[in-house]
């Protein structure tokens, strides 16, 4: 037996759907928090990990303040691209489709933290590929919920409406 969301019980689709549409909620509370921290700006990056002249901090404290970040941030958003991943595995895209969105949260948090680092020790200059890196990081993970949540419920609507001739998302 093949297991698709679109057949999937009403229970399982409420269970999956509740826990996509919570950990959305609590990125996004991420993201606000990374703004008001940080500004989602090259100075406001700069200023958070190098301090406020733009100099490196010394490397005893800089060192101190990035483990201290990222210890948790690292367990948590890898259980929680674990978690998601895991749950767009089970859609019905092809997999190295599947391969790809499921590879690129991860990828995204590596080059994004290894790149924080850089700014702090080495060069305010990859504060440029900290924004970009965090970007791919939210956009990815945004991909892994809107696939099964799309697969849930919008499938079975649209199939209502036009028959097996749907729109294709990323087929």
């Amino acid at each position: 037996m093949n297991f698709t969301y679109k057949h999937a019980p009403i229970s399982m689709k409420l269970l999956v759907s509740a826990f996509l549409v919570f950990v959305a909620f609590g990125y996004v509370l991420g993201l606000v928090n990374i703004h008001n921290n940080v500004g989602f700006s090259y100075t406001g990056v700069v200023v958070h990990y190098r301090g406020e002249e733009g100099d490196a901090m010394p490397p005893e404290f800089a060192l101190a303040k990035l483990v201290q970040e990222h210890h948790v941030h690292l367990f948590s958003l890898s259980m929680l691209f674990f978690m998601v991943g895991g749950l767009f595995s089970f859609t019905s895209l092809k997999e190295p489709i599947k391969v790809f969105f499921i590879a690129t949260p991860f990828l995204g948090m590596f080059l994004d933290f290894a790149s924080i680092w850089l700014v702090a020790l080495a060069n305010p200059l990859f504060a440029f590929s900290t924004m970009f890196f965090g970007a791919l990081m939210a956009v990815s993970f945004f991909m892994l919920l809107a696939r099964p949540l799309y697969e849930m419920w919008v499938i079975p609507v649209l199939e209502g409406i036009w028959g097996e001739n749907i729109p294709g998302f990323f087929e």
